[in-house]
């Protein structure tokens, strides 16, 4: 069952950075990840093993996002999702996620993209480093 609990609490974004700096001093396990180019878009397809816990990156853009295999807690500023494959989903800009793997799964992010295939330059397009530097972008 797709279970989604809808908050709209922005001072989540700060838990999730939290956990994020607390689960750096763990042992990291390395996700196999693949890369997909078709016109107009780039996907990243992330294989994650049962009982994983992931923190997201911050996307500029919104993106769709699709658990094709498996089943995920995922938390964001907008709330709670217990979500089960197969799952398509829209998230804003802006958002970070954090997840706990419940079953091995496949995680799919589709995001706009017309240029080359350099996967640090996409990366520099697409990714936000910190919620400070986001603030920053969204004021200038």
């Amino acid at each position: 069952m797709n279970k989604v609990v809808r908050q709209n609490k922005p001072e989540i974004n700060q838990c999730i950075c939290a956990m994020e700096d607390y689960l750096k001093d763990f042992e990291q396990t390395e996700l196999p990840l693949k890369h997909h180019f078709a016109h107009g878009t780039y996907t990243r397809e992330l294989f994650m093993p049962a009982d994983t816990y992931i923190c997201g990156k911050i996307h500029r853009y919104s993106c769709i996002n699709i658990l094709a295999k498996g089943k995920v807690c995922v938390v964001t500023e907008e709330g709670r999702y217990d979500i089960e494959a197969p799952y398509v989903f829209v998230s804003g800009p802006g958002v970070k996620k954090a997840l706990h793997v419940l079953q091995d799964s496949i995680w799919i992010t589709v995001h706009p993209w017309s240029g080359n295939e350099d996967l640090k330059e996409i990366e520099e397009a697409l990714i936000v480093p910190s919620y400070k530097q986001l603030i920053e972008e969204r004021t200038e």
